[in-house]
């Protein structure tokens, strides 16, 4: 009697051990299922534990039978799951640790406030341009205020453009006044007498180190281009501009930041599905024993050991590595 005593004494310890393990691992996967098995293994200890009556060699069985193969499919599947989020989460501070450095070596020059004072630049460099083609003059002009400019913001603000719309841009054949210092398209330079020189910055294009600026008037919707390397100027047309992006520049470690912080939120929300989202085979094998351990007679057929069909005993073969 006292030997059957210290058996039942060790299968309620064993048996409270196992489910503080089911406990742990629910915590980790708060897995509706999983919660519902542990709940179901927890009811059918305290029925042997509270019912000396009852066979507790049964427990042990149910527990050698059942609980065993699920606290070993899903230890193999928490490892896996934290090798992911491990993943994920370096991911994450991978990407955060870029966004800090990249933003700590921003400028803070404003981009729009810069552009509005360079097109004020470029209209007087016109002005007098046109002054010394129209009086044929041969006073000195200088392009460094305009190429200093356009040299610092190029690799940070203007957009790169394949060569194809380069060339669709650059290959003009049009009526042009010509000296040393420019080219000017006859009908854009009387134009832009006609209206003042009152021109506004639109944005920056820039193909192979080679720069394209495009400006618009500001009493029309008119747009020409200055380019740079030949120190052209041409009016724009719609065939011209077929394709090309003509929006406003932005800078491009601003776009690398949103485009992390963007990517960051979307891994967030991986990280938080990793460990309650099991893989299909896994979910539907789990719906199956809670359904199997969740029957009136269950504990019935505990006795006929022959004839379970031990659903776990599956799960155990599922390449937890591969999900």
């Amino acid at each position: 009697m006292q030997e059957e005593d210290e058996l039942f004494v060790q299968v309620i310890k064993d048996s409270k051990k196992r489910i503080q393990v089911l406990r742990l691992l629910g915590n980790f996967f708060n897995h509706a299922d999983f919660v519902g098995v542990t709940i179901r293994t927890q009811i059918i200890h305290d029925l042997f534990e509270t019912n000396r009556q009852l066979d507790f060699n049964k427990l042990e069985l149910f527990h050698i039978q059942y609980t065993n193969s699920l606290i070993d499919l899903f230890q193999k599947l928490k490892k896996s799951k934290e090798q992911q989020y491990l993943l994920v989460s370096n991911e994450i501070y991978i990407n955060e640790d870029y966004i800090k450095r990249l933003s700590s070596g921003l400028e803070e020059t404003k981009f729009p406030e810069l552009m509005k004072s360079h097109a004020q630049q470029m209209s007087h460099k016109i002005e007098k341009l046109y002054k010394i083609l129209a009086l044929d003059l041969t006073e000195h002009f200088s392009w460094e205020e305009i190429t200093n400019v356009s040299n610092s913001v190029q690799k940070e603000y203007y957009r790169s453009i394949p060569v194809e719309q380069y060339e669709q841009l650059t290959c003009q054949n049009r009526k042009v006044y010509e000296n040393a210092f420019c080219k000017f398209e006859r009908k854009l330079l009387g134009k832009l007498n006609i209206l003042k020189f009152r021109i506004k910055f639109l944005c920056g294009l820039e193909c192979n180190d080679h720069v394209i600026e495009v400006y618009e008037f500001r009493d029309s919707n008119d747009k020409f281009i200055f380019i740079a390397n030949e120190k052209a100027f041409y009016l724009l047309d719609e065939k011209d501009v077929n394709g090309i992006d003509l929006s406003k520049n932005h800078s491009s470690q601003n776009q690398i930041i949103t485009q992390l912080k963007i990517k960051n939120e979307a891994l967030k929300e991986q990280l938080g599905k990793i460990k309650t989202t099991l893989p299909d085979d896994v979910e539907e094998v789990l719906k199956s024993y809670l359904d199997k351990i969740s029957t009136v007679d269950f504990l019935e057929e505990l006795q006929n050991v022959d004839e379970q069909t031990n659903i776990l005993k599956a799960m155990l073969n599922i390449n937890i590595n591969s999900k």
